[in-house]
């Protein structure tokens, strides 16, 4: 008897992002706003992303939905379980997006629609993509209230969102996500605009989601705390850029880029000690500094920063990469 023993390497990733480029159009041509950016996620993984607003983690979540605004294209691939959704036409994206690939959104209030009831909304999403009744849709968007912890669903299927609360809204976007049962669900800062207790029941019924529907799930989110309790791996971002690629523990107790480590430095730790910020802002995507994008920002910088951008690579751990030249140096240990 022959066994063969699979390795993360041999694994065929259920989302591969391979060098990426995001555009906006503009009267000086086009400006790249998110560059070279590569990453996967394996089945059933919680994968973060992280980084400053203005990073580029929501484009990124936009153009794997197929939905970046019409001033924007994308080049380059995503490979969604053997097929590049960015050759794909609008009407096969149409029929992945929602059943196969879902998002939860920023902010529930604006992208619910005002005028239709929550528990139509749900169900349009059921009779779109499962052939469901529209009798069989809203018994099974009762179901999915219930699941999503909505009290009294019968009641609050016919009610509109202006008649929910902020949390009630955010657990209606999330039945809509699930609904299909997909095999990735983009969360993108779910917990926005919600108040900590509200905070903890969501991520844990996303939590609790994801591990009855085995699905993947891409959190994006600028709260490390919320990385360190729910994802496996995590991707730092900045300008566009991936700049630190690892897992959770390593996050947290060996941060090669110092901007990684800037952002765990800045984290509220015993009281009455001061937070120590990041000094300066993102940059403009057409006024980035030469070479290392952070280095207008990064107090371990040396002019070889300046002369050339550092590619990805790998440390000692091969599934620890880092964009930085000065990543094996000891200096910045956390």
């Amino acid at each position: 008897m022959t066994f063969i023993f699979q390795t993360m390497e041999d694994l065929v990733p259920l989302l591969k992002l391979k060098g990426l480029d995001i555009f906006f159009k503009s009267i000086r041509g086009p400006i790249k706003v998110v560059s070279s950016l590569s990453f996967e996620i394996e089945e059933a993984e919680v994968f973060g992303l992280v980084g400053e607003s203005g990073c580029g983690k929501t484009l990124t979540a936009l153009s794997i939905m197929g939905i970046l605004p019409q001033n924007a294209f994308a080049e380059g691939e995503i490979i969604f379980k053997g097929s590049n959704l960015l050759s794909l036409d609008k009407e096969s994206m149409r029929r992945l997006r929602g059943k196969e690939l879902s998002m939860i959104f920023q902010e529930p209030t604006t992208s619910l629609n005002p005028v239709l009831t929550a528990g139509y909304q749900v169900a349009e999403v059921l009779t779109t993509h499962t052939g469901l009744s529209k009798t069989e849709a809203m018994t099974n968007t009762i179901e999915l209230f219930r699941a999503v912890k909505i009290p009294s669903p019968e009641i609050r299927i016919k009610e509109y969102p202006h008649q929910l609360s902020g949390g009630m809204r955010q657990r209606v976007m999330i039945a809509m996500a699930i609904a299909c049962k997909p095999s990735l669900l983009i969360a993108d800062e779910p917990t926005t605009a919600l108040d900590v207790t509200i905070q903890a029941q969501i991520l844990e019924l996303i939590q609790r989601l994801r591990e009855d529907m085995k699905m993947a799930v891409l959190l994006i989110t600028h709260d490390l705390g919320i990385i360190a309790e729910n994802a496996q791996r995590v991707a730092i971002m900045y300008a566009g850029r991936l700049m630190e690629l690892m897992d959770v523990y390593e996050l947290f107790n060996n941060p090669r880029h110092p901007y990684t480590v800037g952002l765990l430095e800045s984290l509220p730790k015993e009281k009455g000690m001061p937070l120590k910020p990041i000094p300066g802002f993102v940059p403009e995507p057409y006024k980035l500094p030469p070479g290392c994008k952070f280095s207008d920002r990064c107090r371990f910088v040396i002019p070889e920063c300046m002369e050339k951008e550092p590619e990805l690579i790998k440390t000692q751990n091969s599934r620890h990469l880092v964009r930085c030249i000065r990543a094996e140096e000891p200096t910045w240990h956390y």
